[in-house]
């Protein structure tokens, strides 16, 4: 059970919620929504409040004064018109991701909900059922669609991802609560922080794959070691140099005065890669719990400090420039990915056959794994161009800009299941080229190179000409973690 305080959530507690467990409200969360509300209707008695007394985006000169009139309230016909999407259904993961994130902003009390919505989100999530959510909406300036299309299905108006039966269907919808339920990018935090805690397990197995590598080409630890870790240009270069260090350490005798950049830049390569995901993780830990709403609800009804701020902070800037840079990096480091596999298939450098083969009579051995993970890379290459360049200017007007974090986000699942990929090639033909070599597990110090190495022995270990799917399937599993 992840208890929701609107204080703070850790990233694996997003990931545990999509996997399937179960949340609560904390109590003091609670009483935080319940004042949060009373501040916005105070100040709304005022002064125009974005939302609640007015229209939104171009319309946002028009006072609501009568819009609830008779028949459906202003707020029921905004969360109805807001809620168009299209393309493909997400998965219901990354929607739950998305439900447990909006929840935590909520419970931050700066919305000015109803509180008994949160409390609605909360049945949701534990029974499963959640709303579809389709992949084109959201512009990286609020996931307006995704989340309109959760009260549609709360409401009952929408039928739920695959079917299924709502614990409890709402009757009604106040325009006051509209807006503050719709007015968050959960689904685009959701989405990245899946994407970021996928790729740090990734980066740890494939950090632990190219020490292999290293292994069976004979590379020269000089690089990897403490006086050149002292002076690296920043300390997750300076703790990636330590950390292959210690796992090379002691694996025999260096076959080069100097190595391919491929080997020689280890530290540089996986390093830059750390420091970005840590930049990312720090920025998303901020987010799940900013309560970052437009407007911003302030103060307090029992000191007379009522307020509202109205804001872009909505518009994701900064997660669209992380990840971005985030992508920049991993697709940097992909032509060293791809220069390591293809050594790795030179006898000059492993003392095998071409192309690891059972023997030299022309057999590809894994000629074509080189193939695939060259595919993968293109995908990570093309993920790689900034989606933070775009711009749009919509809503008469009104919004005349955008940071597309939305398209990063999506974008950086994608390289991470393309990474996947090329992480798994090189484990396969590290492990292949260690075990002709007659390399042993036991023979290193490094317990986290033993596990790894020991993990790339499970593979199969039949040489010979043969469809390499299966081993491929089985080393992406292992490198996921």
């Amino acid at each position: 059970m992840v208890v929701i305080d609107g204080l703070t959530l850790d990233l694996s507690d997003v990931v545990a919620v999509a996997d399937g467990e179960h949340v609560t409200l904390a109590p003091e969360a609670v009483v935080r929504m319940v004042e949060s509300r009373k501040s916005a209707e105070a100040t709304a008695l005022r002064r125009p409040v974005y939302g609640r007394s007015t229209g939104v985006g171009a319309n946002r000169t028009v006072s609501l004064s009568e819009a609830d009139e008779g028949g459906d309230t202003h707020g029921l016909k905004l969360l109805r018109s807001h809620a168009v999407d299209a393309g493909r259904a997400l998965d219901r993961r990354t929607v739950r991701a998305m439900l447990v994130v909006r929840l935590s902003q909520l419970a931050a009390g700066r919305s000015g909900i109803n509180p008994s919505i949160a409390e609605k989100l909360v049945e949701l999530i534990n029974s499963d059922v959640v709303p579809e959510i389709r992949e084109f909406g959201g512009i990286g300036t609020a996931d307006l669609q995704a989340l309109a299309g959760t009260a549609l299905t709360l409401l009952g108006e929408r039928p739920p991802l695959g079917g299924g039966k709502l614990p409890v269907r709402l009757t009604e919808w106040a325009t006051a609560d509209a807006l503050p339920f719709i007015s968050s990018s959960a689904l685009t935090i959701g989405q990245a922080i899946l994407a970021q805690q996928k790729l740090s397990r990734l980066l740890d197995n494939a950090t632990s794959a190219a020490a292999l590598s290293f292994i069976a080409m004979s590379g020269n630890s000089e690089a990897l070691s403490p006086a050149v870790a002292a002076v690296a240009d920043t300390q997750e270069v300076a703790s990636a140099a330590t950390m292959f260090h210690g796992m090379v350490q002691g694996s025999g005798e260096p076959a080069r005065i100097q190595d391919p950049y491929c080997l020689r830049t280890l530290p540089q390569i996986f390093g830059s890669q750390a420091e970005e995901l840590a930049r990312l993780h720090a920025l998303l830990s901020r987010l799940v719990t900013a309560g970052n709403e437009n407007p911003l609800v302030l103060g307090s009804p029992s000191d007379g400090t009522n307020d509202v701020a109205h804001h872009g902070l909505f518009q994701m800037t900064n997660l669209a420039r992380r990840v971005d840079t985030l992508q920049l990096a991993i697709g940097a480091a992909c032509a060293t990915h791809l220069r390591r596999i293809d050594l790795l298939c030179d006898p000059k450098y492993t003392g095998l056959h071409p192309f690891l083969a059972e023997d030299g009579s022309g057999q590809s051995g894994v000629m074509m794994l080189e193939y695939v993970a060259a595919a993968a890379v293109g995908r990570i290459r093309a993920n790689a161009v900034p989606a933070s360049l775009q711009t749009v200017v919509l809503s008469l007007g009104a919004e005349e800009d955008a940071s597309f974090a939305s398209v990063a986000t999506a974008q950086l699942e994608s390289t991470a299941e393309a990474l996947a990929t090329v992480a798994a090639v090189e484990l396969i033909c590290a492990s292949r080229a260690l075990r002709l070599q007659g390399r042993r597990p036991e023979e290193f110090a490094s317990a986290r190179l033993r596990t790894m190495m020991q993990a790339g022995f499970i593979l199969p270990s039949d040489v010979g000409d043969r469809d390499l799917r299966g081993d491929l399937e089985m080393a992406i599993e292992l490198v996921k973690g």
